[in-house]
């Protein structure tokens, strides 16, 4: 295995963001001289233009996932509420044991009520406290629990959905296309990740499982309980409250578990879905070559003196990264993808400089463009640095060793 891993292009188109930056500044003027009726439906505009088709009276009707998302706003008051799961059936006291901690953490403002058997995620507060960093934080957190735990807590604990998902489904064949590759993409990862770990390369070991997961989720965009895994898995690589060689072992038993699935199960998670608040940020070209500023040093340094090896694990790990946390534009993701195609099946003495040279093309161009409003992409920047920072760390350990 002395060559750079296969490339499977995505099974369906990669989505761009749909924000309109210049409405964030306009939903924050118009908070500061009080014109409160007008801050959530100028939100909803910054976050998709063609969410004022969604509205039915004074109320948004807003799907995402498996959930429908209700936005209600009278003169003096915001009412936010998902349904998220029936619970007559299920194991109650271990789910109701979740669902209490649920709401001391991770959750912030949002609360989860239960009503008879049926539990929902609820918000509410007066019109002249819609802050719009705010209410974008709770939106957003509505959003990503209730589309992913549902699935958790239907495997785990018997409940069932309070409303049939809205799915896009996509032809068998492309499914079944798709599950092989992701055999193969797991197979490949794991091979690979044991002769790291037979040779004390715990630095690489750890860069094949995140290139693995993550190429996954580039490959087939999994949802359901097969995201819920996937997210964990990623997740637990960059704990640092566990120590590094458990990471490792964890991880590797997480995609044991992703690999382990029936084809059925798999399969039954490859879908599309609409969204509201996407789970990926607005990729900018500023943004991102400042998360990677440091990695392209590191390249270039490792190319030079000839670590190639190394130097592709680090550049892979970047850009399925990259795809991973964010939305990006075709002029963002072309040379990445272009580079990512070129380079496979190559040594890694020439697989490095072709994937640095697609590096090269976002951390050398001209950025053009102006910017509005709330940079989001900042928001996610804790988890590209996060995973940056470790990765230089891990080198910075490995040179010393």
């Amino acid at each position: 295995m002395s060559k750079s891993n296969t490339y499977y292009p995505p099974i369906h188109p990669k989505k761009a963001s749909t924000r309109q930056d210049e409405k964030w500044d306009e939903a924050v003027g118009l908070f500061n001289s009080q014109q409160f009726e007008k801050v959530v439906p100028t939100l909803l505009d910054y976050i998709d233009p063609n969410l004022k088709n969604k509205k039915n009276g004074d109320t948004y009707e807003i799907p995402h996932g498996s959930v429908v998302i209700s936005i209600t706003q009278t003169a003096d008051e915001l009412w936010v509420k998902c349904p998220f799961l029936n619970i007559a059936n299920a194991k109650k006291v271990p789910l109701m044991r979740r669902l209490a901690e649920l709401r001391m953490n991770p959750l912030n403002l949002t609360n989860v009520v239960l009503e008879d058997d049926l539990v929902y995620f609820k918000f509410s507060c007066p019109i002249t406290l819609c802050e719009p960093y705010k209410i974008y934080g709770i939106l957003r957190e509505i959003c990503y629990y209730a589309d992913s735990l549902d699935d958790e807590f239907i495997e785990k604990f018997g409940a069932e959905h309070l409303q049939e998902p809205k799915t896009i489904s996509i032809p068998t064949d492309l499914k079944q296309q798709a599950y092989s590759n992701c055999q193969q993409i797991m197979e490949y990862g794991l091979n690979r990740f044991d002769q790291y770990m037979e040779k004390r390369h715990g630095n690489n070991a750890w860069y094949t499982l995140n290139i693995t997961l993550k190429k996954i989720e580039f490959h087939a965009e999994p949802q359901g309980y097969v995201r819920t895994l996937l997210e964990k898995a990623v997740d637990g690589l960059y704990d640092v409250r566990t120590p590094f060689h458990d990471r490792l072992l964890n991880g590797r038993t997480a995609l044991e578990k992703l690999r382990a699935l029936t084809v059925d199960k798999f399969m039954a998670d490859l879908y599309q879905i609409e969204t509201f608040i996407p789970y990926k940020y607005s990729g900018k070209k500023e943004n991102i070559r400042e998360n990677w500023q440091e990695s392209y040093e590191e390249a270039q340094d490792m190319i030079a003196n000839s670590r190639f090896e190394d130097a592709t694990n680090l550049l892979l790990s970047c850009f399925y990264s990259l795809f991973y946390y964010n939305l990006v534009n075709e002029e963002i993701g072309k040379p990445i993808t272009d580079a990512l195609s070129q380079a496979y099946g190559f040594e890694f003495s020439q697989s490095a400089p072709m994937l640095l040279e697609g590096m090269q093309a976002i951390m050398e161009d001209e950025i053009t463009g102006m910017d509005f409003g709330m940079d989001l992409s900042k928001l996610m920047g804790e988890q590209m640095q996060q995973s940056m920072a470790m990765m230089q760390q891990m080198m910075a350990n490995f040179k010393t060793n």
